[in-house]
């Protein structure tokens, strides 16, 4: 009895399953079934060559979207996009953060079972380790760049602490002068093995400067000899954090412990003097509007103040630029100008326990911003540009190393960003 009565079970399971239930509507499957909300998809993504992974937002545009971003989902090559406005026809997103060419990118109501069809589109690594160059290369200086976009710093590579210059390409040259610590010949050894200021001076010679003494070397990369000392401030208790050659012959340079903001005759090597009171760890030349910009700690908050330069290059009293202190943790560590006026600010090594952006972005009218979003690691101290589209920056941090930063000019009208 037992025995008839599963028979009897199977064969009614079956018929359930099977093309009775599909007949008499029965079943929870239906293949005739269609949702009532059509499937979205995607006719296009501007801009139409390619955006920055992670980075502000592009313009997707297509069908069957909805205007409750609540309701959407939209995928970047496996990686989310962030929502910020949407209609049924148009959506504004900040990209995923993977990175290549052709991602596919879909996009699905909520509750449907299946994506749309996939649309192509190219994200572009926007901060990575510099072409070369492995995270395992750690810098000891900042990054200086030629006027040929080579790099220059001194880092370490298998151990060996080197002057090097990284091409365009990726290709290595590497400095026969020793480090210090590796017992070369006495005639050939690098003075230190870390400096905290390193530029390319107008003769593509190499000025440094250790921010524990007041004097200035110079070098020629690839002449494998020790530094020479280019010149020395008269003041004794000096000590140069930063410094930057402007267009008109001089070469400024700031530091602590000398209340003043120092200048040098690139030909003479004379020292000039202006007083300001600070511990300065920074500055930078805007050549559109010739102006000295210094950046550190001035009145117990870090911040960022601007002077004219005269016709006899001369500064004056200048003007607090930006009160960094009040909006952001870090220091003023490093800054660069992009030629519409924009500055960019590098907030210093990484610091345990503190929660700070790694660049900043400040407009002409005084908006800023953290660039990059969460792309760009925490522990920039050095920024530099090449004169293409791209800055190189020195972190130091959970992972000490040279990058690139990719700053092409994306603006387009209609749709928020740089």
């Amino acid at each position: 009895m037992k025995f008839k009565k599963s028979v009897f079970a199977i064969l009614f399971l079956s018929l359930i399953v099977g093309g009775y239930s599909c007949n008499d509507g029965f079943s929870v499957y239906d293949p005739e079934y269609e949702s009532s909300a059509p499937s979205p998809q995607i006719t296009n993504i501007s801009p139409a060559g390619g955006y920055l992974a992670g980075v502000d937002s592009v313009i997707v545009t297509g069908t069957n979207f909805s205007a409750d971003p609540d309701s959407l989902i939209i995928d970047f090559g496996g990686s989310a996009g962030i929502l910020k406005m949407v209609s049924k026809t148009e959506m504004i997103v900040r990209p995923g953060k993977n990175f290549g060419e052709n991602l596919p990118v879909r996009v699905a109501l909520r509750g449907q079972e299946f994506f749309s069809d996939p649309y192509p589109y190219t994200l572009f690594q926007p901060f990575g380790v510099y072409p070369g160059l492995t995270s395992e290369d750690e810098p000891t200086t900042p990054v200086a760049v030629d006027a040929d976009n080579n790099v220059y710093a001194i880092f370490t590579r298998n151990k060996e602490t080197r002057y090097r210059k990284i091409s365009p390409d990726g290709t290595i040259e590497t400095d026969a002068v020793l480090a210090p610590d590796d017992n070369g010949p006495t005639n050939s050894t690098m003075r230190f093995n870390a400096y905290s200021s390193l530029v390319v001076g107008p003769g593509g010679e190499l000025f440094m400067a250790q921010q524990s003494i007041r004097a200035i070397f110079r070098k020629t990369f690839g002449d494998g000899a020790r530094e020479g000392v280019w010149a020395a401030s008269s003041s004794g208790s000096f000590k140069i954090r930063d410094m930057v050659f402007d267009n008109n012959g001089y070469l400024w340079v700031v530091g602590r412990d000398s209340d003043q903001i120092h200048r040098f005759d690139a030909t003479t090597r004379a020292e000039s003097k202006f007083p300001f009171e600070g511990i300065l760890s920074s500055v930078a030349f805007y050549s559109n509007e010739n102006e000295l910009y210094v950046g550190g700690l001035v009145d117990s908050t870090q911040s960022i103040w601007k002077f004219t330069i005269d016709g006899s290059g001369n500064i004056g009293s200048g003007e607090l630029y930006f009160d960094f202190g009040n909006h952001y943790k870090g220091i003023v560590a490093s800054m660069i100008f992009a030629s519409n006026g924009e500055l960019l600010i590098a907030t210093g090594p990484k610091i345990d326990g503190i929660d700070k952006p790694g660049i900043i972005k400040l407009y002409p009218d005084g908006r800023h911003e953290q660039l990059h979003n969460d792309m760009i690691k925490d522990g920039a101290y050095s920024i530099t540009w090449r004169d293409d589209k791209f800055a190189v920056v020195a972190i130091q941090g959970e992972e000490t190393s040279i990058n690139l930063l990719d700053m092409y000019d994306r603006n387009r009208s209609g749709i928020f960003g740089f």
